[in-house]
């Protein structure tokens, strides 16, 4: 009798292959339909069906709009405005709208997030070290919003600024858990957190979306204060290093990415350094282990499966040669300080994944990831590189 991994593993890739030719078939349609699709600018839409462990199996619709302003000049990159509206097996409900906007040769970079969620998630404790034995569920109502802006002050430099403001109520948390104990876990109630925050940005990769050559630096560091309205307060740095080597004749790509974080001052629970997720750590549960300071890296090889070169950025790229394939493994560990990181009980994380190249010429992928960390081995069905 075939495992019931077994049976997800040919569910979910009889679903992207299904959801890569309606994507192609769309776009084929889409271009003989003035109402789709205009001189600078593409719509998408698709219905949504992805999965996570966080979330389980997910359905909805999403609507992408990719476009380039009238006349921008060349070399400006794809700008994206993006609305998911989501519900899971779990009975989670999100609805974001995201939105990144290059302008004048990318010398102006806006982007941001407007975001509502329902989602019971579990929590496990704070540290590197909490047993599974403490696993809870609560559910969290929350509200986000988070914009940046980025302004090039020289070619592949930029600075900029941060606004982002969350307010969370936690709910429906179990009578023995963590959570219930008061003073124990900050923000188990929930919270407003409000902060305000500098950028600087050193960005010299070809494609935001699926990059041969790097490297692409990013820090963040945002202080969250009563003066801006936040019931907590603490200061937040986030470092986010990647790098991008074309390999074996350039035709393949060798990716690596480095992922820091610390808090200063009091940090609610929802927002101190989480480790795992669909971007790194794959395998782990998004915030399985959580604390004020993080540090994980990642190394990931991408080869093309029906073509010659991972990048192919024809614009109608036959249906078998769309396809690659990618592995990676990742390192990393959480601790209440920077001098209390160390080797001892460090996570790790492998896995390998497909990739189908749903735009072609601009080199946006869908990815379908089979992570194995600490929990059972994790899958990801996504749009978009995880970095």
């Amino acid at each position: 009798m075939i495992s019931i991994r077994w049976f997800k593993f040919l569910l979910f890739g009889s679903i992207i292959w299904i959801a890569g030719v309606g994507s192609v078939q769309a776009q084929k349609k889409g271009e003989e339909k003035d109402s789709i699709k205009s001189r600078n600018g593409t719509f998408l839409e698709l219905p949504i069906i992805t999965y996570s462990p966080e979330t389980s199996l997910r359905f909805g619709a999403i609507s992408i709009y990719f476009f380039r302003f009238k006349n921008a000049p060349e070399g400006t990159q794809l700008s994206a405005i993006k609305l998911p509206i989501n519900y899971t097996l779990k009975n989670q409900i999100k609805v974001r709208l995201s939105y990144n906007i290059f302008l004048n040769a990318n010398k102006h970079i806006f982007k941001g997030v407007a975001e509502w969620i329902k989602f019971p998630l579990l929590f496990w404790g704070i540290g590197n070290n909490t047993p599974d034995s403490n696993e809870e569920i609560y559910t969290t109502r929350t509200m986000t919003f988070d914009f940046n802006y980025l302004g090039m002050v020289k070619p592949s430099l930029y600075l900029g600024a941060r606004y982002i403001r969350q307010d969370s109520k936690i709910s429906e948390i179990e009578k023995d858990g963590l959570l219930i104990q008061e003073g124990l876990i900050p923000g188990n109630e929930g919270a407003i957190t409000s902060g305000l925050g500098m950028i600087i940005r050193y960005d010299k990769r070809d494609n935001i979306f699926n990059s041969t050559t790097g490297p692409y630096i990013q820090g963040n560091l945002t202080t969250y204060q009563s003066w801006l309205g936040s019931e907590y307060e603490f200061t937040k740095l986030q470092l986010d290093l990647r790098h991008y080597i074309p390999t074996f004749q350039k035709r393949h790509v060798l990716a690596f990415n480095l992922l820091g974080e610390h808090n200063w001052g009091n940090p609610t629970f929802e927002t101190m350094a989480l480790l795992g997720g669909e971007q790194i750590m794959r395998g782990h549960y998004l915030g399985r282990f959580r604390d004020k300071t993080m540090l994980a890296g990642q190394m990931e090889y991408r080869l093309p499966l029906g073509r010659k070169s991972w990048i192919d950025e024809r614009e109608k790229p036959p249906f078998w040669e769309r396809w690659g394939v990618v592995g990676f493994v990742g390192f990393g560990n959480v601790a209440p300080s920077v001098s209390q990181l160390g080797f001892e009980n460090v996570k790790s994380s492998f896995g390998f994944g497909l990739r189908y190249a749903a735009k072609a010429k601009e080199r946006v992928n869908i990815r379908i990831d089979f992570g194995f960390g600490t929990q059972n081995p994790g899958f990801y069905l996504n749009i978009r590189e995880s970095f």
